[in-house]
């Protein structure tokens, strides 16, 4: 999970149902140990997933009986759940990053705009390789996002590797309460809207209403559902009524096996036109649900790498002692019953990791040039370079207009074209282009030869820069 301040709740609330189970009567009278693990007995005979062994049940503890369950299943004693509590209440400090796992580190993947983090100097790209002098590069991520969320107003060093200067930045971070958005959504190149979903919370439907009415008229979607953790199963029917055509959410069964379908809740607004959804292999739980749900129904074209792989369904059950049993009730599917719990939902365009965002991109806008010619590729194309493209004949235009440059999964690189020695125009962006980055030049059909033949095609070059100016 790449959002620090989310993390600790995203375990609680992988795909999570949450319910109160009352001990029954009868067993006030046990000695508390007994009682609950009697409850804790009776809770998993009754409700979790798959039938359980009486040798299972036997065992002498609470733990004992769930370590023997499947790993989404947990017991939590009254103080390590109010401890669990109290670090999801501190799950909004920290220094304002995203980060994902990095064979050197820990690669810092967004900073949250004029955060702690950003204010000290890191960026995207970075990668942490120390916390208060401790070296993170073979830690969990469980170990490293302690190191760096604390408690609001202390400090903490951090060390990062910056691979675009190729040198060693430390700097001391003070932590902060940080209000990082679930939705974050912004207009691409090409007039495509984007949307990513952080996680399936309460407030998740709201906030991409908001996004999709923000960006209105656009002729394209990403949804972006990479490293989401999941959330809420109800959050996931709302939220796949905002794909159009989607009428089903999710097939659910439980210890009976008996196949039961969700409807999706159809929302007041829903997304125009061609929608691709972005998944990768941390895509996990209520994202794999909505994932499988738009790919059956044709809904969106889905990108990336193959999801996560957990198709299970989690309720609480709060017993008298006050401890917690987390416990496996249900399995999902896809409405039509395609299984999603080991083995994941496949994307129906395979990409790199990394590059699902641009191949989306570059899907969407040239979907829009039809009947465009394309002039191939450019690689390693320097970022201060002035692109030419020759013509047979001599041409009679004095100004061209149209001429745009996208950048694949950012925005659109200001450019002036103008006719050189008749037969050649000149392309040049009005700033250095982003070194390894990749671009969709596309020249409209408005050139006229002098002999009055017209452009009969635009045409489209893709372009992707070099990655070091050395």
């Amino acid at each position: 999970m790449k959002v620090i301040q989310r993390w600790a709740a995203a375990l609680l609330l992988l795909a999570a149902s949450f319910s109160v189970w009352s001990p029954p009567a009868e067993a006030a009278t046990a000695p508390a140990s007994t009682k609950v693990l009697e409850e804790v007995r009776k809770i998993v005979r009754q409700y979790y997933v798959e039938p359980v062994s009486d040798q299972v049940l036997k065992a002498s503890t609470p733990q004992d009986i769930v370590k023997q369950l499947d790993p989404y299943s947990a017991y939590m004693t009254k103080e390590e759940y109010e401890e669990f509590l109290k670090w999801i209440d501190m799950e909004s400090v920290g220094i304002g990053v995203m980060i994902e796992e990095d064979e050197n580190g820990v690669h810092i993947m967004s900073v949250l705009d004029n955060g702690p983090a950003a204010r000290a100097g890191l960026q995207p790209g970075d990668v942490i390789q120390a916390v208060d002098g401790q070296p993170v590069t073979n830690e969990t991520m469980e170990k490293v996002l302690s190191l760096i969320a604390g408690e609001e107003g202390t400090t903490v060093a951090v060390t990062v590797w910056r691979p675009s200067t190729e040198e060693t930045v430390s700097v001391t971070i003070k932590q902060e309460k940080i209000d990082w958005p679930n939705v974050e959504f912004k207009r691409l190149a090409g007039n495509i809207g984007y949307i990513q979903l952080y996680s399936f919370d309460e407030t998740a439907p709201a906030e991409i209403e908001r996004a999709i009415r923000s960006l209105s008229g656009v002729k394209g979607w990403i949804f972006d559902l990479r490293d989401n953790p999941g959330g809420y199963v109800e959050t996931a029917q709302q939220i796949a009524g905002f794909f159009p055509n989607v009428k089903q959410a999710f097939q659910l069964r439980d210890r009976s096996n008996h196949p039961e379908v969700y409807a999706a809740v159809k929302q007041p607004v829903q997304m125009a036109g061609p929608i691709r959804l972005l998944v990768n292999a941390s895509s996990a739980s209520a994202s794999e649900m909505l994932a499988a749900a738009v790919k059956e129904q044709k809904a969106a074209v889905l990108y990336g790498q193959r999801t996560f792989g957990k198709g299970s369904m989690q309720e609480m059950f709060e017993l008298s002692d006050g401890s917690m049993l987390k416990l496996t009730v249900a399995h999902f599917f896809s409405p039509k019953g395609t299984p999603i719990h080991h083995v994941g939902v496949k994307p129906d365009v395979p990409t790199v990791v990394g590059k699902e965002l641009y191949a989306a991109h570059r899907d969407l806008l040239i979907g829009q040039l039809k009947g465009y010619q394309s002039l191939g590729k450019l690689r390693n194309a320097p970022v201060d370079k002035t692109f030419v493209v020759r013509f047979s004949r001599p041409l009679a235009n004095t100004a061209v207009s149209g001429v745009k440059l996208y950048q694949l999964g950012g925005r659109e690189a200001a450019v002036t074209a103008q006719i050189r020695r008749g037969t050649e125009l000149l392309i040049k962006p009005a700033a250095k282009l982003a070194k390894g980055q990749s671009y969709l030049l596309v020249i409209p059909p408005v050139l006229k030869s002098k002999d009055g033949v017209a452009m009969k095609k635009g045409a489209y070059m893709e372009i992707q820069t070099a990655a070091s100016t050395k």
